[in-house]
Parts: C-alpha cells; structure tokens; sequence
C-alpha cells in the first residue's frame, strides 16, 4: 500500500537519501587528516547521515502512524543521536504548529533514551564504573520518562488535528548540524591535547556540547586506571548534562515558540 501511493517527489527524495548514505559515506576515509588529524570526513558525513536519516525515518513513520510515528522515531533517534533528532524536530516544529507537543515529547524520550544507551555503553566497557554511575542516570532517565508521560497526557487534550507531510529529505539543516557538531569536536581536540588529564572536566563538558559517547567510551576505558572511578563518574555526567544543555539551546533557537514552552 505503501509503495502504490508513493509520490514522485517521495521517489526521488528516497533516492538522494540513498546517494548520501550508501555511495557518498563508504568512499569517504575514516581517518583524521590536517592539524592534530581533527578533521574525519567519514566521521563529519556520518553525521550529515544520520540528521537526514532521523528525518526521513520519521517521515515513513508519520506516513503510517500518524502522530504516533514520532514517538517511534525518537525511540530510534535516541538510540543513534539525540542532538540530530533534536535539531530537526526544532525545526519541524516551527512548520507543523499543531504537533508541537508530540515533537516535544519526542525530544524528551530521545534524551531519556541517550541516558540508557550511555549507560549500556559504560556497562560494555566498564562494570565497576557502571555500578557506581547507575544511581545517577537511572534518576535522569526517570525524570524524563515522567515530563514525557505529562506532556504527551496534555498532547492528547489538545485537538487532534490531520498531519501534513512535506519533503522526507532536507540536506540543507543537515550540513548546517554537521558543521556545528565538527567545530565542537576540533574544540575537544584541541582542549585534550592542551590540558590533558588535568582539565577532563573542560574536555568533557566540551564533548558534551557536541556529543556525549565519545568522551563517554573514552573514559570508561581508563576508569579505575589513570583516571579514577569518582572523577570518571563526575566527567560523564559533567558530558551528559551539557549534552542536554546544548539540546535545549538548540530548541531555543531552532524551535517554534509553542514547541519551546
């Protein structure tokens, strides 16, 4: 059913997608080049992969679900990257009025989502951390499973009204996120090479800026080595909260003003 009423628009963006994902990003070369090697161009597509992704996934999903779409998409957003589904639910939000509350709780879910996925990754790579580590984000990842339940109960007194869809492909937000997510990487580059382990607490508040697992795979790793246990924890949450701060700067700007309350 799906396929008999795909539009030509719909075809030809569904190819573009493709062209970006599957003939574009494996030619690139994952590996850094220039000053300190901060610049990875498969790393940089990656991401211009996974905005465009986030988007055209919950374009199907809405096509089949309705609003109901978009609260699978942010279960998947979150579990690939919670600052792009962000992003273009901000964006959305400013063209679709009426689903603001179900693009917010998107939002939330993906950040409740980004908590366990953090957590799950500590566990791979280090039990003892996440044991120690657990209390915290099981309360950060409660909390937002709890505003999400209250907004999404306000969502459903709010009229119901039909969802238009537009294009399922925008490069343009993409490339923009892109950029922004390859200079807060070059900054964390840069901070590591120049302080070291003496300011992780200002590389990882810089990482989580941009993204969160990074910093959070890199010093799960040292955990109880060269870094101990307590000023492991600390980095990570320092990472994760600015990770949420920088989430809601983005829904600030980017966001349409019912989307933002």
């Amino acid at each position: 059913d799906f396929a008999a009423h795909i539009k030509k628009e719909e075809m030809a963006d569904t190819l573009k997608f493709a062209v970006i994902a599957f003939v574009i990003l494996p030619f690139l070369p994952n590996k850094g080049y220039g000053p300190y090697e901060l610049f990875n161009p498969f790393l940089i597509w990656s991401m211009v992969v996974f905005v465009c992704g986030i988007g055209f996934v919950g374009y199907v999903l809405m096509k089949w679900k309705g609003e109901k779409g978009l609260e699978l998409t942010a279960l998947l957003g979150g579990l690939v990257s919670s600052t792009a589904l962000t992003s273009n639910f901000a964006q959305k939000s400013k063209k679709k009025v009426n689903l603001s509350y179900a693009l917010a709780v998107g939002v939330i879910i993906a950040n409740g989502v980004m908590f366990i996925r953090l957590l799950l990754e500590i566990f791979a790579l280090n039990p003892t951390l996440f044991v120690e580590i657990f209390p915290i984000f099981a309360i950060l990842a409660g909390a937002t499973a709890l505003i999400a339940y209250i907004l999404w109960k306000r969502g459903k007194k709010a009229k119901d009204s039909k969802v238009e869809l537009g294009s399922p492909f925008a490069l343009a937000p993409a490339l923009k996120f892109a950029i922004i997510f390859t200079l807060a990487l070059v900054l964390v580059k840069l901070g590591n090479i120049y302080f070291s382990s003496k300011g992780i607490y200002l590389v990882s508040f810089l990482s989580g800026l941009a993204d969160a697992d990074a910093i959070t795979l890199s010093i799960s790793q040292l955990a109880g080595g060269s870094v101990s246990l307590d000023v492991a924890k600390k980095s990570i949450l320092i990472a994760a909260l600015s990770n949420v701060a920088s989430k809601g700067a983005i829904a600030l700007w980017l966001g349409g003003s019912m989307f933002r309350k």
